[in-house]
């Protein structure tokens, strides 16, 4: 089965959790650098196996286990918003998440055009690669939060991102070759 790392924003990490939550599917749950306690919980409820791992121990055996497995990556809010700082980080989690997995999904609220140079550096990759696009743009008040440095934690979860999101995840799922158990 198939092997899908998310990597995403801390400050969407509530979508993201909603969107798996629908997915009954995924056989376990690796959270790299998973120091949120509330996040593991929340995606305890999908029913699937969570871990918490570090980068460099991430299971071998994931790509080659029978049921499907999904890797979340979440990075930390730049106060600053540093567009090559943020290029560079999301360009090194691409390679390194590229080499064990079938499928990466981009959920930033950080616009496709502003990734264009890193994501088309993997246009002729051996992975299938999708990106949120501008969800920061369509979903109110997001960029103030950025702003101002407000917690993720702090905020409603935005429905707006969520249908986003799911249709991101829906089309990589299908491009993975997984169907149904996702609604």
């Amino acid at each position: 089965m198939p092997l899908l790392s998310i990597i995403g924003c801390e400050l969407f990490k509530k979508e993201i959790a909603q969107v798996l939550l629908k997915d009954g599917a995924i056989e376990s749950l690796i959270l790299v650098n998973g120091k949120d306690t509330d996040f593991k919980k929340t995606l305890e409820d999908t029913g699937a196996i969570v871990k918490a791992v570090s980068a460099d121990s991430i299971p071998t055996t994931l790509k080659k286990s029978s049921g499907f497995n999904v890797i979340v990556a979440i990075q930390g809010v730049f106060q600053d918003f540093d567009n090559c700082k943020l290029n560079r980080e999301i360009y090194e989690k691409i390679r390194f998440y590229g080499n064990i997995s079938d499928g990466i999904l981009l959920l930033y609220g950080h616009g496709d055009d502003e990734l264009e140079t890193v994501l088309s550096n993997f246009k002729r990759s051996r992975f299938y690669l999708k990106s949120i696009g501008s969800c920061m743009d369509s979903s109110s008040g997001n960029s103030m939060l950025l702003q101002h440095g407000d917690k993720a934690d702090k905020r409603e979860i935005d429905q707006a991102v969520v249908s986003v999101y799911e249709k991101l995840y829906s089309d990589i799922r299908a491009e993975l070759g997984l169907t149904g158990q996702f609604t």
